[in-house]
């Protein structure tokens, strides 16, 4: 009896010495990557992050930072593994937009579309949420589904101002959501044949913001298609 007490005694003693230093280990990352995090290394701060999710695989702080992180450095794969990781110990907004915005750099438009979805739903006037919702359909070949998503764009009284940065090739434009959103009426216009009305949308973008690139280009591609149709 003596002795089954004293193994009880000693492995309890063990482990809550164990837990002491798993603990300590995980305080000291932690003020490694405050410290790292603040003179903006990145690369320093994702080891902190991975040591101590290594160690505690249930630390949601820890994994939900690092799914952060790994976005803002463009790891997406990395990024969309670790957030979907982390879905799974708690849910939160800033979670769901980081898996959404990986899965959308990866191609993954159905994840994406899922994920902007329900963001969308908690908040039905987001701009950005409209918006990601109408592209995630559009390159789903949903046209359709798209539609309702770009109306109430256009008609948000707030598209105007608002606004967002599309890349293209070589670089990035920062444009007003209303512009955006009649670049992407013309273009499913067009898909359909509707090239008449895929101009006025163009041009519509184009009064919004003259220097549109890629509106410009669909314009002339239209212009292009509707003078061999005639």
């Amino acid at each position: 009896m003596t002795k089954v007490l004293f193994s009880f005694i000693l492995v309890s003693t063990l482990a809550f010495v164990g837990c002491n230093q798993q603990q300590k280990m995980i305080d000291h990352e932690w003020t490694v990557y405050n410290a790292v995090i603040a003179n903006g290394d990145l690369t320093s701060a994702i080891i902190c992050l991975n040591r101590i999710a290594a160690v505690d695989k249930y630390n949601a702080n820890a994994l939900d930072t690092l799914a952060i992180l790994y976005l803002n450095a463009g790891s997406f794969e990395a990024a969309h593994k670790i957030a979907s990781r982390a879905l799974n110990v708690r849910e939160s907004d800033e979670l769901t937009k980081t898996i959404a915005r990986a899965s959308k750099n990866l191609g993954k438009h159905e994840e994406s579309l899922e994920h902007f979805s329900k963001l969308l739903a908690k908040n039905p006037d987001n701009l950005e949420w409209l918006y990601e919702v109408a592209f995630a359909n559009i390159n789903l070949s949903k046209l359709n589904e798209a539609m309702p998503h770009i109306q109430k764009i256009i008609i948000n009284p707030e598209s105007g101002s608002a606004v967002m940065t599309e890349f293209i090739k070589g670089g990035s434009q920062l444009l007003p959501y209303k512009a955006v959103a009649f670049n992407m009426l013309g273009f499913i216009q067009s898909k359909v044949g509707q090239t008449e009305d895929a101009i006025l949308s163009y041009e519509t973008a184009l009064q919004i913001f003259p220097n549109y690139y890629l509106a410009k280009n669909n314009l002339a591609v239209s212009q292009e298609t509707l003078a061999k149709s005639n």
